[in-house]
This record gives structure tokens, C-alpha cells and sequence, in this order.
């Protein structure tokens, strides 16, 4: 990077899960400047328009909840801006967008229960509070409702209420803040990573406090797209995932089986599909659909093979080849 410290973006602020993929993906590579952006879209934006910024970590989907579609539309609409741009004709159905996938992580959504003091007895010091006042993320409440339920059973004498933030980041930095100046019959605690926890200097009181294990969200690192490739994320023995997106050339009988059928033909293996709505212009019909699917490819396996590539193309209307990338270990995790 010749002496230039590495500029990477995520949805902040600092702490969040996002940061966690962050600070998971470049860890081994020294002078990284972590910087937070206030939305998913703000991700993609500032990594195309600003040529100061290197790589972007933004959500995909969750293994519970399934689709951040705020981050499918984007590459969606991405795909929609170059196709009515494009003076491509109609034998070179390829689009190429300006940003492309090098890399995968994954984290686990594990929530802490955090306090801006230390407590000696552990929770069992939430017994000598009139008031417990706890911040977190809205999604959050959801996600922990047995042992909020078990907190109010085991302390009967103590009221609990919630606070929502805009981040569980946030809502450290928020507990940590209140407790300063309030009243010593009041404690401020927060639901957050371990990151958070240790950004902001404040003690956990009890780790993996989720209803439900395992829970796990999956993000993309993204950079400008480039004419060469560059093995910047290692060797790996794990197979190379690919990120297409096409559209079928019409509504038939089988046109989308037509386009799955060119994997089989190549030995393919797909690992998922997934579907967002995909209008060109406000005259456009409703109901065409932008299909989203990961294959497998074996690390040794040329990075082009033209011939699937032009069997894709002649199945499909438009199409887009996002990234070639490897599968993270983490992927087999539960």
C-alpha cells in the first residue's frame, strides 16, 4: 500500500458486528484505518465515489432471519443503473458493475449483558437496585425475551425497563454515559457484543445470553472493481464461491430451470438462490424478478471459463458475475 494506511468502511459506529467482520478480515495486515459509516447504502457509495477508501464490509443475511435486503437491493440497483446505461448488445447479455466481492465473513451474534461498573457479586449484585435500566437495539428484545423473563422472576423487588439505541454498540455507550451521573438506586446495563464491550471499557456480566445459539450473520468485503485479481485473502483448500445475478430472457415454461440447468451441464454444485423485485423504469412491467445464486467453483479451476459463461449468457437477459471469492472456514461453524 506503499506506506498508505488501508481505509476500510462498515456500518457503524464502532463495536457493532459489522465492525467485528472488519476487524475479522484485515486482522493480519498492520495500518488499518477502521471507519464507520451511518447506513448500508452510505457502504457502497462512499467505496465507489471516494478514492481514498479501499474495501467496504456490509451485511448479507442472517441464518435466522435470512435476507438484508437493504444489501441485495443495492447490488440490485447497481445492476439496474449499468443496464440502462449500457450500449451492450443484445448477443452480450454481461454486465459489469464498478464493485466486485474478493471475500466472505462470518460472526457470531452472541450477546453480552454489559455494565458500566464493576459489579462484585456479579448479577447477583442486581439485587440491591430499586431500578435496572437496560439499552440495546429494538431487534435485540426479540432474541433475549426468555432471559429478560428470567431476570424479572429472579429479582422480583427489582424493576427492569428498556431503552432502545441505534446500534448495541450504541446502547454501551449509552449505559456507560448514564450511569455517570445517576442516582446509586439505578443501574444502567446494555446488551451488546464483546467488542462493544471492550471498546468502551465496560464489564461483562454474563456472556451468550441469546434464547437461541448460533445465530450468525454473514457479510461481503467489496472493493473497486480491478482489470487483474490479486490473491489478497490467501490460500485457501476450501472451494471458491461465485455471486451471479441474471435475469430470465422471458416468462416461459422452464426459462429459469433453463439458466440452472447450464450448472448441472457444467458440474456446478449451486449453494443458494435467492430473488429480488427488478424494474427497469417506472413503465416497466411488476413482477420480473433479479435472481440471485452462489455456485461452487474448485480453487485450482480457471477464474474464466468462457464457455459457461457464454452458455449463461445465451439463457439469460442480463447477467452479472459480482465475485469469485473463498469459502470461509466459518461457513461450517454452527
Amino acid at each position: 500500500m506503499n506506506g498508505k494506511n488501508l481505509k476500510v468502511i462498515f456500518l457503524g459506529p464502532k463495536g457493532t458486528y459489522s465492525h467485528q467482520a472488519a476487524l475479522q478480515q484485515f486482522q493480519s495486515i498492520p495500518n488499518v484505518d477502521y471507519l464507520p459509516t451511518a447506513s448500508i447504502p452510505q457502504c457502497f457509495d462512499e467505496l465507489e465515489r471516494n478514492a481514498s477508501i479501499d474495501y467496504s464490509v456490509v451485511p448479507l443475511e442472517n441464518s435466522t432471519n435470512g435476507q438484508v435486503v437493504f444489501s441485495y437491493d443495492l447490488l440490485r440497483d447497481r445492476m439496474i443503473q449499468k443496464v440502462l446505461s449500457s450500449t451492450t448488445s443484445a448477443e452480450n447479455s454481461r454486465i459489469t458493475p464498478d464493485i466486485e466481492v474478493i471475500a466472505e465473513q462470518y460472526v457470531s451474534i452472541t450477546h453480552c449483558l454489559i455494565s458500566p461498573i464493576e459489579l462484585s457479586n456479579g448479577i447477583e449484585s442486581f439485587g440491591k437496585f430499586q431500578e435496572v435500566k437496560i439499552y440495546s437495539h429494538p431487534q435485540v428484545w426479540g432474541q433475549v425475551d426468555s432471559y429478560l423473563k428470567s431476570l424479572a422472576e429472579k429479582f422480583p423487588q427489582v424493576t427492569f425497563s428498556r431503552s432502545d439505541c441505534s446500534s448495541t454498540s450504541e446502547s454501551v455507550n449509552q449505559c456507560m454515559q448514564s450511569q455517570i451521573d445517576n442516582q446509586d438506586n439505578i443501574l444502567h446495563v446494555a446488551i451488546g457484543s464483546e467488542t462493544a464491550a471492550r471498546l468502551y471499557k465496560a464489564q461483562v456480566i454474563e456472556h451468550s445470553i441469546n434464547d437461541k445459539l448460533g445465530n450468525t450473520t454473514r457479510f461481503l468485503v467489496l472493493r473497486r472493481r480491478r482489470d487483474t485479481r490479486l490473491n489478497e485473502v490467501g490460500d485457501t483448500k476450501l472451494p471458491q464461491v461465485n455471486l451471479l445475478t441474471f435475469t430470465t430472457r422471458q416468462d416461459d415454461p422452464g426459462s429459469l430451470v433453463d439458466v440452472l440447468n447450464v450448472l448441472k451441464t457444467h458440474s456446478l454444485n449451486m449453494c443458494s438462490i435467492n430473488s429480488r423485485p427488478f424494474n427497469l423504469s417506472d413503465g416497466d412491467r411488476n413482477w420480473r424478478y433479479l435472481f440471485f445464486i452462489e455456485y461452487y467453483t474448485d480453487k485450482n479451476a480457471p477464474n474464466h471459463n468462457e464457455q459457461f459463461y457464454k452458455d449463461i449468457g445465451g439463457k439469460c437477459k442480463h447477467w452479472c458475475l459480482w465475485g469469485t471469492f473463498p469459502r470461509s472456514e466459518m461457513y461450517y461453524y454452527k
